[in-house]
């Protein structure tokens, strides 16, 4: 079986997936790995989309902002064209799994309503978790915090509040796609993580124990 875990960044995916892992002895593998991958393979030039993010992250931190606040459907267009790319590994990593054999669970930004339910070759169960808290930013920045090898470790509070920002809207949007096409979405505002990860493993299929 394949299980998806998706959502955007900084929701606690990782979290999630490790506590399952731990406690069921699967595979965890993230979609930003085999994008990274990807990423060694090709350039800018032969998968121009791999890439679409950099357009995003290049730009200054002022207009970062305007972008989020005033067009964030352009910010999450860049991350829909990555995940396209990203998720042709998704799906061969998973077949491979799936010939062998093996579970596995694959989580990350690159795990996409509109991209999972064109999934039919490949047993898979699938679930979407998104934070549209207006205090999410606290979250993120005390997160970055207490891991030393954090990348966000470092990054201003303008970064983090424009950041957080964009998760509160790409969570918006996970929502959205994820009832249109049946998954389940759970929000994690107002919720603690072990309660997110009991409810994350019951919608998989996986016990709790």
């Amino acid at each position: 079986m394949i299980y998806l875990l998706g959502g955007p960044p900084r929701v606690g995916k990782s979290r999630i997936a490790s506590v399952i892992r731990q406690r069921h002895a699967l595979s965890v593998v993230s979609t930003d790995s085999l994008g990274a991958v990807l990423e060694d393979v090709w350039s800018p030039a032969t998968a121009p989309d791999l890439f679409a993010k950099d357009k995003f992250n290049k730009r200054p931190l002022a207009e970062q902002a305007t972008l989020t606040t005033t067009d964030f459907v352009e910010h999450i267009d860049y991350v829909r064209q990555e995940s396209r790319v990203v998720w042709k590994a998704v799906v061969a990593f998973g077949k491979r799994e799936n010939e062998e054999g093996r579970d596995v669970l694959i989580e990350g930004v690159g795990v996409l309503p509109e991209l999972v339910r064109q999934l039919e070759d490949i047993p898979h169960r699938v679930v979407f978790i998104g934070n549209q808290g207006d205090n999410h930013r606290e979250n993120i920045k005390k997160s970055a915090e207490d891991n030393a090898h954090d990348w966000m470790r470092d990054a201003s509070d303008q970064y983090i509040s424009v950041f957080a920002m964009f998760v509160k809207q790409m969570s918006v949007y996970i929502e959205q796609e994820a009832k249109e096409y049946g998954f389940e979405y759970i929000e994690m505002d107002r919720e603690s993580l072990g309660d997110v990860t009991e409810e994350v493993m019951k919608s998989l299929g996986l016990s709790a124990s």
